[in-house]
Order: structure tokens, then sequence, then C-alpha cells
């Protein structure tokens, strides 16, 4: 009996604590508060028709599995990122990238649409964007370094690639487009004069705003993980915190930014920092071609901690915005006249 007794007062315990720690009606409150700038409730992220791949995706990503490995490629396209001059050293041996370069010019690319925060395939897709990416990156410098206008064919290549995830909501997609973006950004200004209206929209295109999307699609699958397994306090306290997170971001102004870190999912803080910093860093390429084109630069910035400087030789930024390994961006100091 008296055992008995134990067993049930350690059962009334043990309902006691999980109806304390229990709270879905404080999580279903949490995430039906609507994230700033328009982005609705968390139920309806990421929610679109479902995307099957096309044949010029399967193309892409045999023609992309058929490229040696080769880290000197990598490499080569980071130093030349971050050299603040003109000048653009020889190439290591480059593939053949001609059959992928006029798929990319000729068809849209088309990726099968992953539900949920990504998965293998996801994984898949993303390091096909990059590794053509890079590649297409380092032959667009290798024409640059003969002077060949051809050179910004591959530079567009890579930016059609890159649009190619703008339907895609996962964070790993969403930063690999930002990665590919920063990179045409980034060698674009040594690029032979002019640069085609195309270019406009990679100037045009600011990565806030879609890696914002994908944050509040990273809070609103764990939460719906979470409102099924166990809804408790603790979640509804960090969709909250993430939203938070969302409202600051929303509001922020400046380019040096430091966002507090988001409980669930991924951290991203790395990732807002350099989502903010490439506003500077489009600025800096603009700049630098009106400054080789002989043109006025444009003094004022978009970033509200900052302001652009020509002394006839070398274009600069007001301040230093530092990024963590492995981060290696485009400086914010360019020599762009002997």
């Amino acid at each position: 009996m008296k055992k008995l007794l134990i067993l049930i007062a350690i059962g009334a315990l043990l309902a006691w604590v999980i109806s304390w720690f229990r709270a879905g009606d404080a999580v279903a409150t949490s995430a039906a508060k609507p994230w700033p700038a328009g982005m609705g409730k968390l139920d309806a992220s990421g929610k679109a028709d479902p995307l099957q791949a096309n044949a010029a995706s399967v193309k892409l990503t045999a023609l992309a599995n058929a490229l040696p490995k080769n880290q000197a490629i990598e490499e080569y396209v980071r130093r030349e990122i971050t050299r603040g001059d003109l000048t653009i050293d020889a190439p290591p041996a480059l593939p053949d990238l001609s059959s992928i370069r006029e798929l990319l010019l000729r068809e849209p690319i088309v990726w099968k649409r992953q539900e949920g925060i990504g998965n293998q395939e996801t994984e898949t897709m993303r390091s096909v964007q990059l590794t053509v990416a890079r590649a297409l990156v380092a032959s667009a410098l290798a024409k640059a370094r003969t002077n060949d206008a051809s050179a910004w064919e591959g530079l567009h290549a890579a930016w059609k690639l890159a649009r190619a995830l703008d339907s895609h909501p996962q964070v790993m997609t969403q930063t690999a487009e930002l990665t590919t973006a920063r990179m045409i950004n980034a060698v674009a200004w040594k690029m032979p004069l002019p640069a085609p209206a195309w270019f406009a929209e990679v100037q045009e295109r600011d990565a806030v705003r879609p890696l914002l999307e994908s944050y509040q699609f990273q809070t609103a699958s764990y939460t719906k993980d979470g409102e099924q397994l166990f809804p408790t306090k603790w979640l509804a306290a960090q969709v909250d915190h993430d939203r938070e997170i969302a409202e600051e971001l929303v509001k922020e102004t400046r380019c040096d930014v430091n966002a507090r870190a988001n409980e669930l999912g991924v951290d991203l803080t790395s990732v807002w920092r350099r989502a903010f910093r490439y506003r500077a860093e489009r600025e800096a390429t603009a700049n630098a071609l009106r400054a080789r084109a002989g043109k006025p630069i444009e003094t004022t910035s978009r970033c509200s901690d900052g302001s652009w400087a020509f002394d006839g030789t070398t274009l600069r930024f007001s301040r230093n915005i530092a990024t963590a390994p492995p981060d290696r961006p485009m400086p914010l100091v360019l020599r762009v006249k002997p």
C-alpha cells in the first residue's frame, strides 16, 4: 500500500511538472504574432507550389560532377577577391566551362524545392551551385586579365545560377546565393569596361530581405516540430526572441552590424554581418567602376555609419568592417588607378 501511494505521488508530481512546462497555448500565441516588414505569421512562411527539377538542372548537375576537383581554383578566386587593386594574377589550369556557361545563359535552372530546413539533396544542390560559381568566376578573371570583354559572360552565367535559388527558403540555399553574389560583385570592378546592363541587377538586389525570410522559415520549421513533440514556455520565448531579432534587423541602417544570436536552428550572427557588409561591398564596386570610367563617385552611402572618398587613385570607405574566418571578403579600400 505504501509503495502504491509513493507511485501515485510520483505520478502526480510528474504530471504537475509536465503541465507546468507544457505550454501549447503560449507557443501558439508567439507563433501567431506577425513578423516585421510584411513577412506575416510563421505558419505562412515558405509556403509555395511544389517545384520539380527541370532538364537544365539535371544537365548542369552532370556537367558539374564531371569537373575535376581543384582546390587551386577555390584559392585563386579567394585570393583575387581580397586583392585591393586591378592586378589579376595568372590563373591555375581551368577546365573547359563553355558547355556550362552556354547552358546557364540559354536556359533557366529549376531545382526541386525541398521541404523542411534541408536534407542531403539540398546539400548536393548547394555544392553544385558553389562549385560551378567559383569556376565561372575564375574563368571570368582569366579573361579579364587579357581585357577580353567576354569575361562578363562568365559572371552573367554565375548570376543566373545564383538567382535559381530565389524560390528556395532554406538558410543553406540563401547563404549560397549570398556567397555567389558577393563573389560576382567582388571581381566585377576588375572586368573590362563598360559594365553590361544586366549587372544593374546585382547592384540593386539586397541580400537582407531574402535572408530574413529564410530565417523566419527556419524558426517556423523548429516551432512546428516543437509544437508537435512538446510545446514549452522555453520554445514560446525563443520564437519571440527570433522575431525580435528580425524586428531589429529590419530597422538596421548601419553596415557594421553585430546581431544577437538566435536560439532556434543554425546561429546566423556571422551571416547577418556578411549580409549587411555586402551593402558596402556593392557600393565599392559601383564606385570603382565609376572611377575607372572617369566619372565622379557617390560619396554618400546607404550605410548610416560610413561614407566614400576617392583621392584620384584609391577608393576608400570611411571604416573597416571585419568579418570572421573563413569569410575572406573584398576589401573596402580599392586602388582603382595606377
